[in-house]
C-alpha cells in the first residue's frame, strides 16, 4: 500500500500546532527558571547573572524543543501537531522512524531554520514531499491512515 504524502499546509498546520504547545511549555518552565533564580529579590541583577540567566533560558528552550520532537517522533511518528492534522512520520520504505532518525531529522529542522526554511523548499517540488530534514534523516511526512 503506498502512503500518501503530507502536504505542505498540513505540514505547516501541523507545525503551527506544535509551535504553540512548545511555548506554551517553554514559557511556563522559563518562568519557573527565573523565579528560581532571580527569586524576589529587590536588587537587579548583575549584568553577569542576566546574560546566564538568559542563555539558560535559550537552552532550556532548544532542550525541550529536542526532547518534544524527539520522544514523540521516535516514540509513535507523531507530534501533537501531526495527530492534530492526519499526518505521520515514517521511515522512506514506511517503517516506524525511530528515536535516532527522530534526532537527526529533529537537529536537521534546526540547521533548515537557520536558513530561515530555504532548505526545505523541496517539499514544495518533489513527487515524495521531502524536506531537508527528511533528506538528512531518511524519512518523509506522510497522510497518517491513508
Amino acid at each position: 500500500m503506498e502512503l500518501a504524502p503530507a502536504g505542505l499546509w498540513r505540514r505547516c498546520g501541523a507545525r503551527l500546532v506544535d509551535c504553540l504547545l512548545g511555548a506554551l511549555v517553554w514559557s511556563l518552565t522559563a518562568m519557573w527558571l527565573v523565579i528560581a533564580v532571580w527569586g524576589f529579590r529587590r536588587s537587579p541583577l548583575e549584568l553577569r547573572e542576566a546574560a546566564l540567566l538568559a542563555l539558560a533560558v535559550g537552552a532550556l528552550g532548544v532542550a525541550l524543543h529536542v526532547v518534544y520532537h524527539v520522544a514523540f517522533v521516535g516514540g509513535c511518528g507523531q507530534t501533537p501537531g501531526k495527530m492534530a492534522l492526519g499526518i505521520a512520520v515514517v521511515r522512506r520504505d514506511g517503517g516506524r522512524a525511530g528515536y535516532a532518525r527522530a534526532m537527526v531529522r529533529c537537529l536537521g529542522g534546526m540547521l533548515s531554520a537557520l536558513t530561515l526554511g530555504l532548505s526545505s523548499l523541496s517539499v514544495l517540488f518533489t513527487r515524495e514531499r521531502r524536506g531537508f530534514a527528511d533528506w538528512l534523516a531518511g524519512t518523509r511526512v506522510v497522510r497518517a491512515g491513508h
